[in-house]
């Protein structure tokens, strides 16, 4: 078999780059093991795409979540389904790790993709306004949730779950503030001023909140916990509970399980996909529509 390594070096605040060996060193038994190191931001989708035209059985992303996500975005580019993701999870957050049980030990994780047992999962997709496209394999934001991953892109002292934390501290102070939208949930149309709307193929966000504690990324559904608006007392008092997975019992909050949303904004809206930046507001993203991929992708998990 053939294993394509791609590697953030970015990944964890910078500390991916002191794994390159490590990860070479996994795979110095095989007949074609090769590890490519990004430059730039984007750059995997690249190298994801190309690696599966060529041929390769396995792509693995050496990484965070983002990482995965400009991984998966490349695979589905290609004309080769048959390649399969692997993921050697090296980030601050981890979350799409945590929700297909991959160890966060290199070693580990490395043993778990050369054995090869592969499983279909869900993602989803998002296309908004300005005609742009983007897959989406364990969460996407928006509001309040995407204003903190724009804030947390300025920590660099910080990483995992205390960086996320810190994160949405900044955002408490700088960037509170709610959205009018006009949604549209499979059948139920829904007008309100929400705080964020966070969707969910995994339980997981911002490597500890637990936001769409019952998302499952095999059921041909994408979960979403809309919140909305609140003072920020009571958003101080909803952080705990997320972490829990509480949250869900708040009057505040609406889960939902659907196939097809539709969102429509009277402003621009801040979104992120998988934890990175997908739109700031500058962008003047108004509108989006979200629709689940069933069984979409083959995974080593």
């Amino acid at each position: 078999m053939r294993f394509k390594a791609i590697l953030n070096p970015c990944s964890d605040t910078g500390r991916g780059k002191q794994q390159k060996e490590i990860i070479e060193n996994t795979g110095a038994g095989l007949d074609d093991f090769q590890v490519e190191v990004t430059q730039n931001r984007g750059e995997a989708i690249v190298i994801a795409k190309n690696a599966a035209d060529d041929g390769f059985d396995v792509v693995i992303a050496a990484g965070g979540d983002g990482t995965v996500h400009e991984v998966i975005n490349g695979l589905l580019q290609s004309v080769n389904r048959q390649t399969s993701l692997g993921v050697i999870p090296i980030g601050s957050g981890n979350d799409f790790a945590y929700a297909h049980g991959i160890p966060v030990d290199i070693q580990s994780a490395a043993k778990l993709i050369f054995a090869g047992q592969t499983k279909l999962i869900d993602l989803a997709k998002v296309v908004d306004d300005r005609g742009n496209t983007v897959f989406f394999a364990n969460n996407f934001g928006i509001g309040f949730d995407a204003n903190v991953v724009i804030r947390t892109e300025e920590i660099t002292r910080l990483h995992g779950f205390p960086k996320y934390f810190w994160g949405v501290l900044k955002t408490l102070a700088l960037d509170f503030r709610s959205f009018e939208l006009k949604m549209r949930f499979d059948h139920e149309e829904v007008d309100e001023e929400i705080l964020f709307i966070a969707f969910g193929l995994g339980k997981r966000h911002g490597g500890g909140f637990m936001l769409t504690p019952e998302a499952l990324n095999d059921d041909d559904l994408t979960d979403s916990c809309t919140v909305r608006k609140m003072s920020r007392l009571k958003a101080l008092r909803f952080l705990n509970s997320a972490v829990q997975g509480t949250h869900i019992n708040n009057p505040l909050v609406t889960m939902r399980q659907s196939k097809h949303v539709e969102i429509q904004s009277n402003q621009p809206l801040p979104l992120h996909a998988d934890g990175e930046v997908y739109a700031h507001p500058r962008d003047n993203v108004r509108s989006l529509i979200v629709t689940s991929f069933p069984a979409e992708l083959k995974l080593i998990a």
